[in-house]
């Protein structure tokens, strides 16, 4: 019994240890230069995005639920945007305008970002209320408002957003991105109030049994729409900095995303079947894929390897989730199913 609890406590921190190895691995093939506040700076800068993208994807998980939709919204909302707030202009073959209504990104900014928790309460309302599956609803929605992206914009990029808009994705305090700032309090504030707010009890409960966290008196319905409207939430803000960064948007925005934010969240600890893992175990899956996409690209990997190396990353981290399931519930490892498709 001791022994499982010693094997779990390492399966549940091993991440940490290996963040650390990754981290001393690259000191040694590149030297000095991996750690300088440079780097440090630029491995922040590429989790930042794909961090807060991530917050939302682990509290749906938790909930027991995958949402696919985000790099959807993500796509959708960037065109909309910038489609709000551009000149018009002739469209050519390689650049478009916007439809000519120059709105303020004061206004743009709070659309976006009640546009995105709507789209999470259409998800969750389709999947908790009407009983249609969270996999199949989140993809096909994601597939529809790409759809809409590129209606918009036929495909083309529209460049030159307002600078009012930019300060959340492009601007500095001091040497810091304002983007890495937001990311890292953001990820604090949400492992505050999932570890100690009621809504985080109903989500932990809601994602290990539903039908007891009903006996419990909770209302796994709304726990699991509520948990939508935040991944939603998360993508409208995500979609803010990522075209404030960029300054350009298109519809290919946030394109395969949506497994890098499953891939991060599981790499931290979060099952895929629901009800266990943390925000700041996600936090650690982030920084390990930013810190192997940093190192790589500075040693100069050919990119076919790198996604052969994220992918043999994601595998090992199932292979971890299934010993811990395999330690915690006592049964034998052939019969651990790890599914989170179910609604």
């Amino acid at each position: 019994m001791i022994r499982n609890r010693w094997l779990q406590f390492i399966l549940d921190h091993l991440i940490w240890f290996i963040l650390i190895l990754v981290v001393a691995f690259f000191t040694l093939r590149i030297g000095g230069k991996f750690l300088s506040s440079v780097t440090l700076v630029n491995v922040l800068l590429h989790a930042s995005v794909l961090g807060i993208l991530t917050i939302g994807q682990t509290i749906c998980l938790l909930s027991g639920n995958f949402d696919l939709s985000a790099e959807g919204i993500v796509s959708l909302l960037t065109v909309l945007a910038a489609w709000l707030m551009l000149p018009y202009r002739e469209m050519t073959l390689a650049q478009a305008g916007g439809v000519g209504w120059e709105l303020s990104p004061y206004i743009v900014i709070p659309l976006m970002l009640v546009l995105g928790t709507l789209i999470g309460w259409i998800n969750g309302v389709l999947i908790s209320r009407l009983k249609m599956n969270n996999f199949i609803v989140t993809l096909a929605m994601q597939l529809f408002l790409r759809g809409i992206a590129y209606v918009i914009s036929l495909g083309a990029i529209m460049p030159g957003t307002p600078k009012d808009f930019n300060w959340l994705g492009g601007g500095r305090i001091g040497v810091v991105p304002i983007s890495v700032i937001v990311t890292i309090l953001l990820f604090l504030a949400f492992e505050f109030f999932i570890r100690y707010a009621r809504f985080g009890r109903e989500l932990y409960a809601v994602g290990a049994n539903r039908d007891a966290a009903r006996a419990s008196g909770f209302n796994p319905e709304r726990t699991v729409i509520k948990a939508y409207m935040i991944g939603g939430l998360m993508a409208g803000l995500a979609s803010w900095m990522l075209l404030g960064r960029l300054e350009v948007s298109t519809p290919t925005l946030g394109q395969g995303m949506t497994l890098e934010t499953v891939a991060s969240a599981v790499i931290g600890g979060v099952a895929l079947s629901g009800g266990s893992g943390s925000i700041m175990g996600a936090f650690s899956g982030v920084l390990l894929l930013s810190v192997v996409d940093t190192g790589l690209n500075m040693m100069e990997v050919d990119p076919f390897w790198i996604t052969g190396i994220r992918g043999l990353i994601i595998l090992i981290a199932l292979l971890i989730e299934a010993q811990k399931s395999r330690i915690r519930l006592g049964v034998p490892a052939s019969s651990i199913k790890i599914s989170g498709v179910g609604s």
